[in-house]
């Protein structure tokens, strides 16, 4: 029997699992080799700081290792996610938060603009609300009939969904019969099942399919650069894009995901400059992608001005979320913008570059589109 709350309800558990900070603590202590008394001295003086940072955070970062952080300024420029909404409020038009966290109005917006992006088909649950000329799907039956009719994968995702949680991928296998991830082999009725029980509606879309050149590096799972924005003075500028990596089995790209990669990419050429899998002292650089063994570090993405290019005008288009961020993908069609956000994670270029968010150029960006920021404890130019 299929379990309707599989999909998303265990995304859920694991991306929003609680910490156990006397584990943390265990962890850090043992990693950095010293009492936890003087851990914790330590992690109170990163916490007042700019960035806020709580003692996850602080050991998921490794900001206790002072071979790898000497300079305490270095350790300061790390901003903690309790920041991100705060800072997105001051610099971004709250009136555009539903812009971008409704995905079926921003890929409306995007076809508008003439970006190429997703295409729903049809919206499974989610009430009575009206999707204009994008099919609403409530009754089990029309759910067959539409299946029925498919002949190629089917990716679906909660709209207005986080972090991919509940996205799955469906397989026709013949007969009435799906292979649906995260669920297993199940009937139309069954899948329908399963869709109309998530908090919010199911989007229903046509499979992307990366760009050849993608495929041979990394696999067939889509893989997304986030572009990490901010619109100033009618300029768009990009100080930071990372690239997103599922492995193995995973669904999606985010890297809460058990195994998954995410890369530093040079944003003016698009060439992978360091590739990390998890966090704190378990994290490691991967040269090699762990699926395909080909060579990560050194390579140039394909299409990378014209990424920019889309990159400029998305950003050109939700011009009032002055802090704003979109998911890329390479396909062979172009570059296709999957999804637009108010913000970013501060998590993923953290990660990624081994530094902290906070350089003197975002600093700057982000005093300009209206952000407030204690500097007191930085050192600045």
């Amino acid at each position: 029997m299929t379990d309707a709350s599989a999909l998303w309800t265990n995304d859920t558990s694991a991306r929003r699992a609680q910490v156990n900070m006397m584990d943390v603590l265990k962890t850090g202590t043992s990693a950095a080799k010293v009492h936890p008394f003087k851990m914790v001295g330590d992690f109170m003086q990163i916490a007042r700081g700019p960035g806020k940072l709580t003692f996850d955070e602080y050991i998921n970062y490794r900001l206790y290792d002072r071979e790898l952080y000497p300079d305490n300024d270095a350790r300061m420029r790390f901003l903690s996610e309790r920041r991100h909404w705060p800072l997105c409020n001051q610099c971004s038009d709250p009136d555009w938060k539903g812009a971008t966290e409704d995905k079926w109005i921003a890929e409306l917006m995007l076809r508008e603009a003439s970006i190429r992006t997703t295409n729903t088909l049809a919206i499974v649950g989610g009430g009575i609300r009206n999707y204009g000329r994008t099919p609403l799907i409530l009754d089990p039956n029309r759910f067959a009939e539409f299946m029925a009719a498919r002949t190629e994968p089917t990716f679906a995702k909660v709209n207005g969904g986080l972090g991919s949680e509940g996205a799955t991928r469906i397989l026709p296998l013949g007969d009435g019969r799906y292979n649906v991830a995260g669920i297993g082999e199940t009937s139309a009725v069954g899948l329908f099942n399963v869709l109309r029980s998530a908090p919010g509606a199911y989007l229903l879309q046509d499979e992307l399919v990366h760009h050849p050149e993608v495929s041979a590096l990394i696999g067939d799972r889509i893989a997304t650069i986030r572009a990490i924005s901010f619109v100033v003075a009618g300029k768009v500028h990009t100080p930071l894009t990372v690239l997103k990596l599922p492995v193995g089995s995973n669904i999606a790209d985010n890297f809460w995901r058990n195994g998954n990669l995410v890369a530093d990419l040079d944003e003016k050429t698009g060439t992978i400059r360091r590739v990390v899998r998890g966090m704190g002292p378990e994290q490691e650089e991967i040269t090699h992608h762990p699926d395909t063994s080909k060579a990560l570090i050194g390579q140039t993405l394909p299409m990378w001005s014209d990424i920019l290019d889309v990159i400029k005008e998305t950003g050109r288009l939700y011009a009032p979320v002055g802090f704003q961020s979109m998911d890329i993908t390479i396909t062979k069609d172009g570059p296709t913008v999957v999804e637009v956000n108010t913000g970013s994670s501060f998590v993923l270029s953290q990660v990624a570059r081994g530094e902290g968010f906070l350089s003197n150029e975002v600093l700057e960006l982000f005093m300009r589109a209206g952000a407030q920021i204690d500097t007191k404890k930085l050192k600045l130019d």
